[in-house]
């Protein structure tokens, strides 16, 4: 029975294994590298301490030896911070080997004989340059760890911040994000004071895309109070307080905050008026004056505006029982995917709303496949910003129709649901 090689141990060892695997003499090795016998020799028996770093990676091209392996090798040796440091700057240049990237930023913060609040603070700066979330992510969680073992508060506030930051632009995951979110509070006192006033803000949008309207007004609350100037985040709070006021009923509130957002003139503003005011009509009974600056307003407005004031809409004409009113709109004013921001939940919201809207419509005049679809469509829209509660009620309605019409639930629609469901998973697979 033939004896396992034993897995090189340091890097003389793996050099030495590869160099004997390919059959080469030092001798050879040299002619190849440019570096004389003896030094091979050395760096083989680890008798050079800190041999030079490109010399290893030429000895490493000639003998293929895998990059990951040697540079996991080569840190361990124990170098000096600059020198760990000028590798992990190489290996963010190119991000060819990602795994690696972590290794060797927690071998950074390892450096005997450096101040722990100066290396942490130098790789938080690297890692708030770096253009991928993925790397940015393993690099704050590193420090976050890091911080928490040396007790440094500002570094774990910051890299807790700086995660939530890029977590919360995952939409299938937005209430667990929110409460991650949340807890930054705690250590918020640990940030710069423009951080906290942005904090407030974020989570104050966070709150309003998940229908938590009284907490997203207590964070924006904290914006107006910290915030003396008229900074934009002032500007952008006032506006959500007026929506969050508007979205729990409180439409006094809501006009307070609008007539502060009235004075200032910040990109969209004026048309962000102008809608307001037809809503705040609408929920005054003034709905035939609401309508008729919709559809003005519809003439006029901006591309980002054009879905919510659509839906809005159609939604005015079905409470009015005005299916002709709704005809009038599907046919005048079509509305194209590619004014989704994608970066934006609330639009994913608005237009699963939209589909919904739709699908009611169509039950309402009798044409039960296309309503079935819309509001299929509708609810996949609400999964896709973890809506659950709204994607359920989509799916109800289609059922509640077959029981209140006393219809059979055919073959056709089962199969449509039996779809839906199918193409529902495999999203939520390829999200995981």
């Amino acid at each position: 029975m033939s004896a396992v090689a034993a897995k090189p141990k340091c890097l003389g060892e793996l050099i030495q294994h590869y160099r004997q695997s390919k059959k080469l003499t030092l001798a050879k090795l040299q002619e190849a590298v440019g570096i004389d016998k003896g030094s091979l020799s050395r760096i083989e028996n680890s008798e050079v301490k800190r041999p030079d770093f490109q010399s290893i990676l030429s000895i490493a091209a000639v003998l293929d030896i895998p990059h990951n392996d040697v540079v996991e090798k080569y840190i361990e040796i124990g170098h000096k911070s600059e020198v760990v440091y000028t590798i992990l700057q190489n290996e963010l240049t190119t991000l060819e080997y990602p795994s690696l990237i972590p290794k060797i930023a927690a071998k950074f913060l390892q450096a005997p004989n450096e101040d722990s609040l100066y290396l942490v603070g130098k790789l938080y700066r690297e890692a708030d340059s770096i253009d991928n979330d993925s790397i940015k992510l393993s690099l704050y969680d590193l420090i976050l760890d890091y911080s928490r073992s040396h007790g440094i508060m500002p570094y774990i506030a910051k890299s807790m911040y700086q995660r939530y930051l890029i977590e919360r632009n995952d939409f299938s995951r937005l209430k667990e994000t929110y409460y991650s979110g949340k807890y930054i509070l705690h250590y918020i006192d640990f940030l710069p004071q423009d951080e906290q006033l942005e904090l407030h803000y974020k989570l104050g949008v966070h709150a309003y895309n998940l229908r938590f309207y009284s907490e997203s007004i207590d964070h924006c609350k904290k914006v107006l109070a910290e915030e003396g100037g008229q900074s934009p985040y002032k500007i952008y709070a006032l506006g959500v307080l007026r929506d969050a006021h508007f979205g729990i009923g409180e439409y006094k509130e809501a006009e307070m905050y609008s007539i502060q957002y009235k004075q200032f003139n910040y990109p969209h503003t004026q048309e962000q008026i102008v809608l307001m005011e037809a809503l705040f009509n609408a929920k005054k009974g003034n709905t035939a004056q609401a309508i008729e600056q919709l559809w003005s307003f519809l003439d006029t407005c901006s591309d980002i505006f054009v879905l919510s004031a659509t839906r809005h809409l159609i939604q005015l004409y079905l409470e009015q029982n005005n299916t002709e009113g709704v005809k009038a709109v599907l046919e005048n004013r079509k509305i194209s995917l590619s004014i989704i921001d994608k970066r934006n939940p609330l639009t994913y919201s608005e237009y699963a709303e939209y589909l919904r809207l739709q699908g009611e419509y169509y039950l309402a005049i009798g044409d039960p496949d296309s309503g079935i679809s819309h509001l299929m469509e509708g609810a996949l829209y609400y999964s896709k910003v973890n809506d659950i509660i709204k994607e359920k009620e989509c799916l109800n309605t289609i059922v509640r129709n077959h029981i209140e019409q006393n219809i059979p639930m055919h073959k056709p629609a089962l199969e449509k649901l039996s779809t839906y469901f199918i193409k529902s998973a495999k999203e939520m697979e390829d999200l995981a």
